[in-house]
């Protein structure tokens, strides 16, 4: 049935009431991009201000750190005449360490005791096996294993190395200047530490000086402080501008738990990040220094952790008053075309809306919904079309799937059909080729001694060949028997079965032909009941190839990625050339049925067998069995 024409409004009359909003809308987007375009401006000069401010921190630190270097290298000439005495008083004792008198070389070294000296002695693992200094006796330097990998290479080359004026490691008022001279054995890294209050007043007197540079470097403007951190968070304020801001401090804006977790988080990543204060009106960067370019030992433990605190409260008023004239400029355009912009979004979006979200409800495979009535003429026509493919595509659908099933089902039942067709044509073409080849020798022989009987005069001659004949009818019945058991294979569904109760019953089969020790009682496998004539020819093959066997261990062992049966003996083993021709159908002293006959049966359940044992020492026969196809039970 057509809709009808005269109900429906046409979308002509409606476009023309939407051109009348279009002037509107221009001036709004106009002014938008005006507005964002500044503030994009001033945004971007305040992120270049802060970067810029965070790169020349990173060189004012750079720059204090080697001037200060360069000055403290003055006193390396001292150390190193110092350990000259030391490696004398080493190469005399060498080998004796132990009786070398660090005190007395130490009064030698000092005799006015002007200068403060330490002597160490640090071994191969980085422990400091001697010194003068108590504290630090027995220290491990391993926890530091950047300070480590230094003094390594110092004690394996042949150059002496200083470090600066550092902190002592138990008490951070006292400064030491260290130096290191290897062995000429490498057996030792030789070390000597310096304390003079004069030395450590000209060090901070430098550093000051060096700090007065770099703090006029940082006369930024919004920069309000500047906090550097050691690695093991000791403060060092560069820059605090108390009278921009009362919180000027690092500790007023950051809990101390808070400040901790920052300071681990950029030691340990080594990254840069910035923090927003906003109630502040605040920026927070997180700098990362690596000082461990400087060629002192200790440069690779010479990491800070900068602080730098911005205000934003420049740009934030930037930015009101370019909210304010933005807000005073559109405000007009704003009341007449929200206005109309409502009411005729909801007028004309209004069909379109509903048929969206018709077709999203179809699009979720609910084909029995139908398009509501919009009201329009073109989409009342769309609606229409839509209703109608719906139902084709529902009926397609329905054959679709009942054909796909169908398919399915005899496309699965087709492949197990194959699958078990041609696993057993294999076996029973094997079982056949073997059997008759092996019923043919018996029959031969047995015709032999047949046919020697009535030539035969004596009684003993005859009660022989009746003997070897009796023999050869019982292997013939027991190759019939076999390959009876050989076609049951996959025969019946696989079943759980207690692999302790199978050997038990096995040990009383074989008493007094072999002793079984065993660990199973508790797991149990998911197979063929065929499994239990699996131990009984793995036994048989033992009493009869394996010579000097007389004991048989089985025991489980559980892995990630399957559970293995494992079967010993302590026979004579299997040669490596044959550990995978015993597997073959016709190999073999015997029947040549056996192992093959155990390979079809565990691989009829998705189980696998391999010999792994060595040649004199026994076989071992590792039965690979998936995680799905076993248990253990209490």
């Amino acid at each position: 049935m057509k809709p009808d024409k005269e109900k429906y409004p046409s979308y002509r009359t409606v476009l023309f009431a939407v051109i009348t909003s279009i002037f509107c809308i221009f001036i709004i987007i106009i002014s938008g991009i005006t507005y964002f375009y500044i503030i994009d401006q001033v945004m971007d000069e305040f992120n270049n201000t802060r970067l810029q401010t965070e790169k020349t921190v990173v060189s004012s630190v750079i720059l204090t750190e080697y001037g200060v270097q360069s000055f403290d290298a003055q006193f390396d000439y001292l150390l190193h005449d110092r350990l000259r005495t030391l490696l004398q008083a080493y190469q005399q004792n060498r080998g004796h360490v132990n009786q070398i008198d660090l005190k007395a070389l130490l009064q030698k070294i000092s005799p006015d005791n002007s200068n403060k000296f330490e002597l160490y002695l640090i071994n191969k693992t980085g422990v400091v096996e001697y010194t003068t200094y108590q504290k630090d006796s027995n220290l491990d330097f391993s926890h530091t294993p950047d300070f480590l990998s230094s003094l390594t290479m110092i004690r394996l080359g042949n150059e002496f190395k200083s470090d600066p004026w550092i902190r002592d490691y138990h008490d951070p008022t006292i400064y030491w200047k260290f130096g290191y001279l290897p062995t000429d054995d490498h057996e030792y890294l030789l070390e000597i530490g310096l304390r003079n209050e004069n030395y450590t007043q000209l060090h901070n007197a430098m550093f000051s000086q060096l700090k007065a540079v770099s703090v006029q470097a940082l006369n930024i403007p919004n920069l309000v402080s500047v906090d550097m951190y050691d690695i093991r968070h000791r403060k060092h304020t560069l820059k605090s501008n108390h009278a921009e801001t009362s919180k000027s401090h690092t500790s007023s804006m950051i809990s101390g738990d808070k400040l901790d977790r920052i300071l681990n988080q950029t030691f340990d990543s080594r990254e840069s990040s910035i923090i927003e204060n906003p109630e502040d009106n605040q920026i927070i960067s997180v700098q990362y220094f690596n000082l461990s370019m400087t060629q002192s030992p200790s440069g690779s433990e010479r990491k800070y952790v900068g602080i730098l605190v911005f205000s934003t409260e420049e740009i934030e008023n930037t930015i009101r008053w370019h909210s304010i004239g933005f807000i005073i400029g559109t405000i007009l355009s704003l009341v007449l075309g929200l206005i109309m912009a409502h009411i005729l979004s909801r007028y004309i979006s209004k069909p379109i809306e509903m048929m969206t979200e018709d077709v999203g409800i179809i699009a979720d495979s609910s084909l029995t919904h139908m398009v509501r009535s919009t009201g329009f003429t073109e989409t009342e026509q769309l609606r229409s079309s839509i209703n109608l493919m719906v139902s084709s595509i529902k009926e397609n659908i329905q054959k679709i799937e009942d054909q796909k099933k169908a398919l399915r089902t005899e496309l699965t039942l087709r492949e197990k059909a194959e699958i078990s067709l041609a696993k057993a044509n294999k076996r029973l073409t094997n079982l056949s080729q073997i059997t008759r080849h092996d019923i043919l020798n018996q029959l031969t022989a047995l015709q032999f001694y047949l046919h020697e009987i009535p030539d035969t005069t004596e009684k003993t001659g005859i009660d022989e060949y009746a003997k070897k004949a009796q023999q050869i009818l019982e292997k013939i019945i027991m190759l019939l028997r076999f390959t009876y058991d050989y076609e049951k294979i996959g025969e019946e569904r696989p079943v759980w079965q207690n692999i302790g109760q199978i050997l038990n019953k096995n040990q009383q089969d074989f008493k007094d032909l072999i002793t079984i020790i065993q660990s199973c009682d508790g797991v149990e496998i998911l197979a063929d009941r065929l499994i239990a004539k699996v131990f009984y020819n793995l036994l048989d093959n033992t009493i009869r190839h394996g010579v000097t066997a007389d004991t048989v261990k089985v025991c489980f062992e559980e892995k990630p990625d399957a559970g293995y049966l494992v079967y010993l003996d302590n026979g004579i083993g299997i040669p490596d050339r044959f550990k995978q021709k015993i597997f073959d159908s016709g190999f073999g002293k015997g029947t040549g049925i056996g192992m093959a006959f155990i390979k079809d049966v565990l691989e009829a359940d998705d189980i696998r067998i391999r010999e792994v044992g060595f040649e004199g020492k026994g076989v071992r026969f590792e039965i690979v069995i998936p995680r799905d196809h076993y248990r253990i039970t209490p």
